[in-house]
């Protein structure tokens, strides 16, 4: 038996006019054979390798310069990133899809949601600076009293770097 690298696909990651845009990070999900692919077209894209199919495209951060990188929570429930306007984002990779009604003056309108596309997202302004990184700590940890501690890191562009507690109802 030999050992071998064998070529296995490629995704073509272009924006809506269609020009190649700069990969800034790509990511394994935990326990998944999904990759998070983020680009300067301020989109992150999540992939699942074993179909080469677009599962899911995350809007709202600005990257249209910077070498930002999103990553996933250790249980790969939420993605974090920074973004160009000193903003962290957070997005649900399980968003509950539902049929929902908005009512306007010409009467009901319903529409559906996608799931190949999110921009809901929970965002806060982090630094004084672009927000190049964010992640998770590598596990959330428990107190005696329930909550969940989950801890993430943030950097910017000017060397500094912020450490953040959320504390969760499980």
């Amino acid at each position: 038996m030999t050992n071998s690298l064998d070529y296995y696909t490629s995704f073509d990651i272009r924006g809506a006019r269609k020009t190649a845009r700069k990969i800034t990070s790509i990511e394994q999900r935990p326990n998944s054979s999904a990759i998070l692919i983020t680009s300067n077209d301020s989109r992150i894209r999540l992939y699942d390798v074993e179909n080469s199919q677009l599962t899911c495209k995350y809007k709202g951060l600005c990257n249209q310069t910077s070498q930002i990188k999103g990553s996933f929570s250790h249980d790969g429930k939420i993605i974090i990133s920074g973004d160009e306007k000193n903003f962290v984002y957070f997005w649900e990779t399980e968003t509950h899809y539902k049929l929902f009604n908005h009512t306007t003056g010409k009467g009901p309108l319903k529409r559906q949601l996608r799931r190949d596309k999110n921009d809901c997202y929970y965002r806060f302004r982090s630094h004084e600076a672009r927000v190049t990184n964010a992640m998770f700590a590598p596990e959330a940890l428990s107190d005696n009293e329930g909550f969940v501690k989950e801890i993430f890191v943030t950097s910017d562009c000017k060397g500094n770097i912020k450490f953040f507690l959320n504390l969760r109802n499980p």
